[in-house]
């Protein structure tokens, strides 16, 4: 659908300049013209000159911005202007003469050699000629001027190796396209820049906050100050003389609501990739340089070879693809809708796994604990009997369930006919609780799927990475954490009724990484993305996935289900859906929180509106991201 044009920008950097820090001058222009986006009516809106004065007029604007951009500046980034589009000159020549990078967002640009219009960013850079990056699928705004002819999609993605590092660089609405993403994450991207003209800037920012965890780059948004929401986003949480951290985690800087801005930013790009060759230690002790403390990022991060889960991948039967209704299952759900039930519950308390090897049967707190699990199914047992409601799935957290509840939950399954989605303690050994040097375990969730003939089939599915938290032994008496042998997963699992829905299952650290999930939606013999996706985590970073939930639900446009352990909440349930509160939340549970929420979506809702070729202002879903229109044949062909 796109290809990938690789642009190697060899120049010479500035004298003297030091080589561990890129300085980047972030302009948040307003754009000049009294209407913009939907309001614009008819004709192009961007980028239009009606007279010479006019463009006299823009070119002296953009000189004015060129000249703020200090000589120490190694990357210029510019706004959206009606100027951009007639300065070229300008924009070349003060990247040749100050060894800057310029990228200028040009908006509808004409190309007159071959009589078409696309969405256009430009990029200068010293002794090369200009980059054009035309943007491959459109925002509903822009998509009327398709269907007229009169604005065309691109078809290449662009790639920068430059002495500032390898930048990976793209327009607005391509920012919403999950194959776009995953390819610029292959060509090892350091920055990512997002050039945009975007009403949607909170949306843009829970990508950003998500990007930089899964990815491990730098993000950068640029916008216009009719909008805001112009950002510079970091790996690393800023420590600071008091050891303070970010408002939102990792961004450097950041503006909301309608306002000029020129952001002055250096990124930390060495201790970026020391981060990136398994130095992360080194990074964190040289706060006398620079005051940062990483994210945890992905496993491709911390391998100094191929990550366990990518050679899992690589295998051709690394998915295993389950058919309920050749299992046996019948829905009793209503053909458009499926009621859900998120667990978030506490868990027993972190000295209780470590001390026995993640086998919470092992604990001698663990009848009391599996009382009061009991309690909670028997309280939400006689809710659903009482009010005659269906319960199609229940969801637990990540390591939680003694595998002693293994018949209650199947007998529960039987019940309600529910789907019990549910992480479960690990498989203990008895080496395990033997010796520490034998120790060994997988993290593991349960699905139970009941049958219509009474039977409860259970499949299971194996953490395929390793974080932080997973397979902890006490620390020793020199101090030193250490850790047991963790049997890791070789296989996704989908599921599908019919032709009905379709739904997956991660475990915590899983969802971090981008590529299994994209692997997971985006399997060579699946086009469509599924339609839920369940994680079960036991994650104290619950803000973070909440933005990956929030990100992801509207890139592949589909229903996320967390479930998280009430010590650190954030479990919900999350979509492509318009609601009045927390953007596309349809469920959220708060730290502390202990509950069985239960939440209905519309399958069929979010079905049709996957197919149609544009959304209603009226529905209640959002505007589609990049993937559907390319899939339809709308852009990218």
């Amino acid at each position: 659908m796109f290809q990938v044009k690789e642009h190697y920008l060899a120049f010479e950097p500035q004298d003297g300049k030091p080589d561990e820090n890129v300085k980047v001058i972030l302009v948040q222009d307003p754009y000049p013209e009294r209407k913009i986006g939907r309001q614009a009516g008819q004709g192009l809106y961007v980028g239009s000159i009606q007279a010479d004065r006019d463009r006299e007029e823009r070119r002296r604007h953009v000189q004015t911005v060129l000249a703020r951009i200090p000589e120490s500046a190694d990357l210029g980034i510019l706004s959206e202007h009606p100027g951009n589009i007639v300065s070229s000159d300008l924009f070349q020549e003060q990247a040749d003469r100050r060894r800057q990078i310029i990228i200028a967002r040009l908006g509808h640009y004409r190309h007159e050699d071959r009589g078409e219009t696309t969405n256009t960013v430009a990029v200068f850079s010293p002794g090369h000629d200009p980059v054009l990056i035309e943007q491959l699928s459109f925002s509903e705004e822009d998509h009327k001027y398709y269907t007229l002819g009169k604005l065309h999609p691109g078809k290449e993605a662009h790639v920068f190796h430059t002495p500032l590092g390898n930048m990976g660089i793209i327009s607005c609405h391509d920012y919403t396209n999950v194959d776009l993403i995953k390819k610029m994450a292959e060509y090892e991207i350091e920055i990512l820049v997002v050039s945009s003209f975007n009403p949607a800037t909170r949306l843009f920012m829970q990508y950003a906050l998500a990007d930089i965890h899964r990815f491990s780059c730098f993000v950068i948004i640029s916008n216009i100050a009719n909008y805001g929401g112009s950002g510079v986003f970091a790996p690393f949480r800023y420590n600071g003389p008091k050891k303070r951290s970010m408002t939102l985690g990792g961004a450097i800087a950041y503006t909301q609501g309608e306002t000029s801005a020129f952001l002055e930013v250096d990124l930390p790009l060495t201790d970026l990739r020391l981060l990136r060759r398994q130095e992360r230690q080194a990074a964190e002790l040289r706060e006398d340089r620079c005051p940062w403390t990483p994210i945890q990022p992905s496993e491709e991060f911390l391998s100094t070879g191929q990550p366990d889960y990518k050679k899992s991948l690589d295998n051709p039967d690394y998915l295993q693809e389950i058919d309920l209704g050749a299992c046996g299952y019948r829905s009793a759900a209503r053909p458009n809708e499926l009621t859900i039930g998120v667990a978030q519950l506490k868990c027993m308390d972190e000295e209780d796994y470590i001390n026995h090897y993640y086998c919470i049967s092992c604990s001698p707190k663990a009848p009391r604990f599996v009382r009061e699990l009991q309690e909670h199914l028997k309280f939400l047992g006689q809710k659903l009997l009482l009010s005659g409601q269906k319960l199609d799935f229940l969801v637990f957290p990540e390591v939680f369930l003694p595998l002693t509840m293994d018949e209650e939950l199947r007998d529960f399954a039987r019940r309600f006919n529910t789907i019990i989605i549910a992480g479960v303690e690990y498989d203990p050994q008895p080496e395990t609780l033997e010796s520490p040097e034998l120790a060994h375990g997988s993290n593991r969730c349960f699905i139970y799927v009941p049958t219509a003939g009474g039977e409860v089939k259970r499949f299971q599915y194996d953490k395929m990475t390793r974080s932080q938290y997973d397979a902890r032994l006490p620390v020793s008496a020199d101090g030193e954490p250490a850790n047991f042998i963790m049997d890791k997963g070789n296989r996704l699992l989908r599921f599908s009724y019919s032709d009905e829905w379709a739904f997956g299952v991660l475990i915590c650290y899983d969802y971090s990484h981008y590529d299994i999930i994209h692997r997971l939606n985006r399997d060579e013999s699946r086009r469509m993305p599924l339609d839920m996706l369940f994680i079960v985590a036991n994650n104290p970073d619950s803000q973070l996935y909440g933005r990956c939930c929030i990100a992801d639900s509207h890139r592949f446009y589909q229903y996320i289900v967390m479930s998280n352990v009430a010590q650190f909440g954030g479990s919900g349930i999350f979509g492509p859906i318009k609601t009045p509160g927390s953007r596309q939340t349809l469920l959220d549970a708060g730290v502390g929180t202990e509950a069985i929420a239960i939440a209905t979506v519309d399958i069929k809702a979010l079905q049709e509106a996957r197919k149609a070729a544009q959304i209603d202002a009226q529905s209640s879903f959002q505007h589609k991201p990049g993937l559907f229109q390319m899939m339809q044949g709308k852009a990218g062909d």
